[in-house]
């Protein structure tokens, strides 16, 4: 099923299929063009490939600003190109299907503008080359905000950019027939996981919560999605991880492998990104109460989750969730 990943843009909630994108990067310095003023804000270097950077501010018709530490960039495919796509912040992954019925807009390239204001790129190399900033401007969700950042001393910011730049650029050594895993991450308490993007149909706030009598305490109850009903489990209950419980931030991420699904409650979500299966590590003793057999391995302090175990795990399953 196809998704989308949310990322947002001065205040406007935008979305871009996931399957046009390959992993998002903290912001890191730009190497500028030798002619300002194009629709390329620099380039950047990323695991060794030089990538054309476009500003969606710059797109958008907005006014220029200055790399923050907490932009990130997100690597696309635009046709036979790879480029990087500079945003304010990512948010979540959803089901695209609920935009199935929208016609795209005739006066604006590669964009459509869903019913509750979502901003979505769907046709990236049309909106990259043809799209004017002005006409996108205009026709943009209001209100949109000024988003208003902390200033932060312009020494600091470079330091920390060119910092991350120079540890991107390191090729990544990947060996012949070594296929990165594409994954979603997220927090549990105060301990970072992650989650292959292969079992994963969507990321939701969680909404009403009907709890189920008779069931144990790691099944927060179920939930409609779209008029589907489905199961919620709280994995730190399940596994006794220490921290805080539900709040109005929390998501529900949807994981699936076409016969069972269910979803598992986040403390919120950090991105996305790849990893190769050879550089998974034995997760250190202590580092999470999980048992093994849920575990994939951890990429420093970084942990993956077995999804494959965590669908076949018959106490994560209510039979029989409609009511």
């Amino acid at each position: 099923m196809a998704s989308l990943l949310k990322f947002s843009v001065e205040g406007i909630a935008c979305a871009i299929p996931n399957n046009c994108t390959q992993f998002v990067v903290q912001m890191i310095a730009l190497i500028l063009p030798a002619v300002p003023g194009g629709r390329i804000s620099g380039t950047a270097n990323i695991e060794g490939n030089i990538l054309p950077v476009y500003s969606l501010r710059r797109l958008f018709g907005f006014a220029e600003r200055l790399p923050r530490p907490s932009d990130i960039m997100i690597i696309a495919q635009a046709g036979p190109e790879t480029i990087a796509l500079w945003a304010d912040e990512t948010s979540d992954v959803m089901d695209s299907s609920v935009f199935e019925n929208i016609n795209p807009r005739q006066d604006i390239a590669g964009l459509y503008i869903s019913a509750d204001g979502v901003v979505i790129i769907h046709d990236l190399p049309a909106f990259l080359n043809c799209a004017n900033p002005d006409a996108v401007r205009i026709a943009l969700p209001r209100p949109y905000k000024e988003v208003v950042a902390e200033v932060e001393d312009p020494a600091r910011v470079r330091a920390i950019l060119e910092k991350r730049a120079k540890k991107m650029a390191r090729p990544v050594k990947v060996k012949n027939e070594v296929m990165p895993i594409e994954v979603l991450k997220f927090r549990l308490a105060n301990q970072e996981y992650a989650i292959s993007m292969d079992y994963i149909r969507e990321v939701i706030l969680t909404g009403e919560i009907t709890p189920v009598p008779g069931t144990p305490e790691y099944i927060s109850g179920i939930c409609a999605i779209r008029g589907e009903i489905i199961s919620l489990v709280d994995l730190r209950e399940f596994f006794k991880i220490r921290g805080k419980g539900l709040t109005d931030l929390n998501r529900v991420i949807v994981i699936t492998d076409g016969k069972i699904t269910f979803g598992i409650l986040a403390d919120f979500i950090t991105g996305l990104g790849t990893i190769l299966k050879e550089v998974l590590a034995p997760v250190r003793i202590g580092q999470t109460p999980i048992a093994e057999t849920f575990l994939l391995g951890a990429v420093e302090d970084l942990i993956v989750l077995n999804a494959t175990a965590l669908l076949a795990d018959p106490a994560l399953i209510i039979d029989d969730t409609r009511t």
